[in-house]
């Protein structure tokens, strides 16, 4: 009866972490002796401390630009936050002096601040945006909820309308603050007065 040549009846690790070491071991004795790259390495600390130094330098000066860059950003941003201030400015220094058409006695005047009123609705759909070639083709063209005031821009827009096309068009003190007040609406929805 033959018997098998290897018939285990328990695990010998230490077998396993032999063979393993050897295996480790074996690439250093191939090679043969590696003192001569040790030897290299030592003498050439000084390079690797230039190297060290050079990338350190760097590091700093991208440090130091990106702080540039970011302060420039935020001046940028700061100037834009004061044209926009400005022009809000702007745009309540013509609303108020819209206003004060309104106070006088002259229905022409009202007239007036009612037209003015569209002028400037006209510049913030302009801004927003929309395009047409008069107000009433940029307002057909907007969504019902991108604009919930639509309906009396919509309303404000016909009064201008009958005013500068029917010659004879009587307009009543209250209704034209009526129609001023639609603009306003309007204009308070997206922050343009």
């Amino acid at each position: 009866m033959d018997q098998p040549l290897f018939n285990p009846n328990f695990l010998n690790l230490e077998y396993f972490f032999n063979r393993i070491y050897e295996l480790l071991k074996t690439p250093w004795h191939v090679a043969g002796d590696v003192s001569w790259l040790f030897a290299i390495l030592s003498q050439m600390w000084w390079l690797m401390l230039v190297l060290s130094i050079i990338l350190a330098a760097l590091i700093l000066y991208l440090a130091l630009r990106l702080r540039e860059i970011r302060q420039a950003e935020a001046i940028e941003m700061m100037n834009i936050f004061e044209e926009a201030s400005e022009d809000k400015g702007v745009r309540n220094t013509r609303w108020e002096n819209l206003l004060k058409y309104l106070e006088s006695d002259n229905p022409s005047e009202w007239k007036l601040a009612i037209i003015e009123a569209d002028t400037l609705l006209d510049e913030m759909v302009t801004k927003l945006g929309y395009l047409g070639q008069n107000l009433g083709e940029r307002l057909k063209g907007i969504e019902p909820s991108d604009f919930l005031t639509l309906q009396e821009a919509w309303e404000a827009h016909k009064v201008r309308n009958q005013i500068a096309h029917e010659a004879g068009f009587q307009l009543s003190k209250r209704e034209a603050r009526r129609v001023i007040e639609l603009f306003a609406k309007v204009f308070r929805e997206f922050n343009y007065i």
